[in-house]
């Protein structure tokens, strides 16, 4: 299946402009052409869900790779594969695995199945976590050359998705290495967990973020940032003068992805923005 054949769902006034921007559309396409999608039952009965998949084309088809799961369906592999699937064919970063689960199209349920604690009192979230762990997970292992060991096992996503990303990291230190948090909006610095200095950390969050819960969610990274600066915890924090949006999030990832997941130096492929916004602690 190919991406064009489903709608992903994500913030509509955040993501889907910028990833139709002019200068991303070749790369967009691109990646469209090299993504794999599975169709799997849901957490509830009779519901389905997709699952994306980029594999880069120069891995050897037998590799079993470092992979990141990420939130959002091809929101997240946009996010992830277009600021670095250059670098991986050229050698400049060893490959990886993207494995990108896909958001419900509904905000109100996306945000239950994303939030742990939701105010709606549903059980999505207990039910997707479920789903994610136990079934997702096992067959990217077992199907995609995902590999099954914890050291270069990571998720990631952006705001939502984000939070998603800092929840399920931070209750699953024996799963996951890290986590990518690209400007999280509904998450609380309190998740941070006592097993968090064993595992690897990037924090983003732009000062122009603006409106509603953004608003409101302005200080977050900062405070999500000192919470694991106090645990001690690896830590790459961005802060800078960015909206929430998928050019933006695309913008501080592959230095960060290359320090988070080990796979490349981050110096050499950090843009612009990650060179003027990012710290890295130790």
């Amino acid at each position: 299946m190919k991406p064009a054949a489903l709608v992903f769902a994500c913030l509509a006034f955040a993501f889907a402009a910028a990833a139709h921007a002019q200068d991303f559309t070749p790369t967009r396409e691109a990646i469209d052409a090299e993504t794999r999608g599975s169709v799997f039952p849901g957490f509830r009965q009779g519901q389905t869900r997709p699952v994306w998949v980029w594999r880069p084309p120069s891995a050897p088809a037998n590799a079993v790779l470092p992979v990141i799961y990420m939130a959002d369906g091809m929101g997240g592999i946009y996010t992830v594969v277009g600021p670095i699937r250059a670098a991986i064919a050229s050698g400049a970063m060893q490959p990886i695995l993207v494995v990108a689960l896909e958001a419900n199209s509904d905000p109100e349920t996306r945000a239950a199945e994303y939030l742990r604690g939701w105010s709606g009192g549903s059980d999505d979230f207990t039910l997707h976590e479920r789903w994610f762990l136990e079934q997702v997970i096992p067959w990217a292992e077992r199907t995609q050359r995902a590999s099954h060991d914890r050291a270069r096992r990571f998720v990631g996503g952006f705001s939502n998705g984000a939070d998603f990303a800092l929840s399920i990291a931070s209750a699953h230190p024996d799963i996951f290495a890290g986590a990518l948090v690209h400007s999280p909006v509904g998450a609380n610095a309190g998740w941070v967990a006592d097993q968090a200095p064993t595992q690897r950390w990037v924090i983003t969050g732009g000062t122009r973020e603006q409106g509603g819960t953004l608003e409101r969610a302005g200080n977050l990274p900062r405070e999500i940032a000192q919470a694991l600066e106090r645990a001690h915890a690896p830590l790459r924090v961005c802060i800078g003068p960015w909206a929430h949006n998928g050019r933006s999030w695309r913008d501080v990832t592959p230095g960060s992805v290359a320090w988070l997941m080990n796979v490349g130096d981050p110096a050499a492929l950090s843009t612009p923005r990650e060179q003027s916004s990012c710290q890295n602690s130790p």
